[in-house]
């Protein structure tokens, strides 16, 4: 992993590049439409023109200021109101012409008011722990293409429920988490045999809340605890050494662990787990865990602090019933 100073300067050339990037998109735009539409070049030049005017009056402040700053300001609205007929009447979006940006928060500059915005924080998460891939995975993996169809209508003996009446009752929960996300606390475990849509909902989960803002961490278990194997082999000998990783987790507005149980686990990362899941809900931030253990599995594999504090402070939603990677995949020999 790169140098948390290295990243962060990775990050600001990136915004770079992207107002570089749009700069020039409006410039081709802008060269396409004056083409086909000279007068809006013609509009543009002399409403350039007649803002230097209203410039130097502010500044020369001469006896008849106040009225000629009056007939410039009209003659501005006239340009405008021209500009807009021609856009309007030729069914072009009135903010053709302006720069487009990847965040109206920021306008793709990182900062507001000199502080790091969530979008700037959001890129750090993803050149630090390789989730570059996430927001092409989140495309198709979001509640809109989340299908229950493919869950059983056949009640469970032991359960006196389907699975897809769970897996509804599941999805509520899950669409409610990130609905309420603001208002309340709350942790979530996700829990049964694999290929059931667990690493789908926590996808969609993390979709929900990068599009509202929300800075989301997601790492399966085994690259969770070969990050705190290396950052512990790395700092060894000089154990006041500041983990960097561990102040982002900490401080994410979510944190996803996937796939709990698949990692090779030690007494060191063990501790770590418990200090992750601890420290966020003393602070409380939400964490979201899946697994394809059973709760006693957990029970077994994990000390009574983990288990103490998943049990007693997740809400946990059990899946069952037929592999859906299964059933897709013979769907699609058909």
């Amino acid at each position: 992993m790169s140098g948390k100073t290295e990243i962060y300067k990775e990050v600001l050339r990136d915004y770079e590049r992207l107002r570089s990037q749009k700069s020039a998109e409006l410039r081709e735009k802008q060269t396409q439409l004056y083409k086909k539409f000279p007068r809006l070049a013609d509009i543009e030049r002399e409403m350039n023109i007649t803002g230097v005017r209203l410039a130097r009056l502010i500044l020369e402040q001469p006896v008849d200021y106040i009225q000629k700053a009056e007939r410039l300001r009209k003659h501005t609205a006239e340009l405008k109101t021209e500009k807009l007929e021609i856009l309007r009447s030729n069914r072009i979006p009135e903010n053709f012409l302006e720069l487009s940006y990847n965040c109206t928060k920021c306008h793709d500059t990182g900062f507001i008011d000199g502080k790091e915005c969530t979008c700037f924080k959001q890129k750090l998460v993803d050149k630090a722990y390789d989730q570059s891939n996430l927001k092409d995975i989140i495309k198709n993996e979001n509640f809109d293409f989340f299908d229950i169809r493919y869950y059983s209508t056949e009640k469970d003996p032991e359960r006196n429920i389907s699975p897809r009446e769970n897996i509804q009752d599941i999805l509520a929960v899950c669409i409610k988490f990130t609905q309420d996300f603001d208002k309340k606390f709350q942790n979530l475990l996700l829990y049964g045999k694999t290929g059931l849509g667990k690493t789908f909902l926590c996808n969609c989960m993390a979709k929900e809340l990068l599009d509202s803002g929300k800075t989301v961490m997601y790492v399966t278990a085994s690259q969770l605890f070969k990050l705190i194997e290396e950052d512990r082999f790395n700092r060894i000998g000089d154990e006041d050494i500041p983990s960097h990783y561990m102040d982002d987790i900490l401080s994410v507005d979510l944190f996803i662990i996937d796939d709990l149980g698949t990692e090779f686990s030690t007494i060191l990362s063990s501790a770590e787990l418990f200090n992750i899941i601890n420290t966020r809900l003393i602070n409380r931030k939400p964490v979201v865990i899946s697994t394809n253990l059973s709760m006693e599995d957990i029970i077994n594999q994990y000390s009574d602090r983990i288990v103490s504090r998943i049990v007693g402070s997740y809400t946990s939603l059990e899946f069952f019933g037929d592999d859906i990677r299964m059933i897709k995949k013979f769907d699609m020999m058909k």
